[in-house]
């Protein structure tokens, strides 16, 4: 009978730990906090892209919340109110908050590109008057993945119509390019040939003797060696 009320109790044991765990990662995943929050916030947004529900708050970067509800905003909250916006967002506040001022604005963005969305308010300048309790916020307009690559899209559109626009310009572009590199290769054989040459025995600017022949222009063109200039031996 003890060793069957032993085995009983470890059993039940084992199972209260298991909720009391699966408790606290439930608490931890969906981010809700068992005490009550200390301040609300309303934001409103020209969009919410990305942006979940209980998704992080933050002040400058620092975590002091979470988001309760994301709604639509009426036509008339619209015209009245929020004539740019077109969402609104109520957020928990569970931590300390400095004052917010005039100027304080939020944004949504994320910390990697593939990181999870949050709500980050930037407060404005400290010498500004404080923002009266139940004051709506008002959140800038950020681009989304989407928005950015097709913004990424037609600037590659217009750039491929210029390039086929000015195809002639360009194509004349490359060709002088391409005559240029090949002069200034010609040049630069010849200068490396005469410093080697002079390096081994300056007095040859005085008294003379026997210099390398040089390679034709077109040799030095075709040359698959950067620099190829002869350097004599003696």
């Amino acid at each position: 009978m003890k060793t069957f009320r032993a085995d009983f109790l470890v059993a039940a044991l084992v199972i209260l730990c298991s909720v009391v765990m699966l408790a606290a990662l439930s608490l931890a995943v969906s981010g809700a906090h068992l005490t009550r929050p200390q301040a609300t916030l309303t934001i409103d947004l020209p969009s919410a892209v990305g942006l979940d529900k209980q998704a992080e708050v933050r002040y400058a970067g620092a975590s002091i919340g979470r988001i309760r509800s994301v709604r639509p905003l009426t036509d008339d909250e619209r015209l009245q109110v929020s004539p740019e916006c077109a969402i609104r967002v109520v957020a928990d506040i569970h931590h300390s908050l400095p004052q917010l001022r005039v100027g304080t604005t939020a944004a949504i963005t994320a910390d990697t590109v593939l990181g999870e969305k949050y709500l980050n308010l930037e407060p404005g300048p400290v010498t500004n008057p404080g923002i009266a309790p139940g004051t709506i916020l008002y959140a800038k307009r950020s681009a989304s993945l989407d928005e950015v690559m097709t913004a990424g899209k037609q600037l590659l559109d217009q750039a491929n119509d210029l390039i086929a626009k000015n195809q002639e310009a360009f194509n004349k572009i490359v060709t002088d390019l391409r005559v240029v590199l090949d002069n200034f290769k010609v040049i630069s054989t010849y200068g490396k040939t005469f410093v080697g040459t002079v390096a081994r025995k300056p007095w040859r600017l005085v008294f003379g003797g026997p210099v390398p022949r040089l390679p034709s222009e077109e040799k030095i063109i075709n040359s698959d060696k950067p620099v190829p200039a002869p350097i004599p031996n003696d």
